[in-house]
């Protein structure tokens, strides 16, 4: 149950669509990575990046090291020097400017053990296929 909840709550959060690449596993999670989009795995996180540059998501899954969820999201936001951060049942948003001036979006979820943050860069230029993606995350 517990490993569902992880990615359940993401799921709520981005609208339904058709899975239209190809599903790449990644140890914990696979995700469905569309045609012109090139991912990677850097220890704990999961880059996909759109080749013309123009959108990214990048995944990080990892122990939560026996922080609580609001700990770990309050954590990011101070790192990352982020802004509106929200709770909803659980699940924590909000947004930062990256190094390159353009805001991204993240979404923490995670229960008592292993936690999953998702970060979103460039929606606007491709927000059919980054809802795909993040709507074809499924832990393993």
């Amino acid at each position: 149950m517990k490993r569902t909840v992880i990615f359940a709550a993401l799921l709520g959060l981005v609208l339904s669509a058709a899975a239209f690449g190809e599903v790449q596993d990644f140890g914990a999670f696979t995700i469905d990575v569309p045609a012109g989009w090139t991912a990677a795995k850097d220890g704990e996180t999961v880059g996909i990046t759109k080749n013309d540059n123009s959108a990214a998501v990048s995944i990080t899954y990892d122990s939560t090291d026996g922080m609580t969820i609001k700990d770990l999201a309050e954590a990011f936001v101070e790192s990352l020097k982020g802004k509106d951060l929200k709770e909803d049942n659980g699940t924590y948003t909000f947004t930062f400017t990256n190094a390159n001036g353009v805001e991204s979006s993240c979404v923490l979820s995670g229960d008592d053990k292993n936690y999953a943050l998702v970060v979103m860069t460039g929606i606007e230029s491709a927000p059919e296929e980054i809802n795909a993606m993040v709507g074809s995350l499924t832990q393993k």
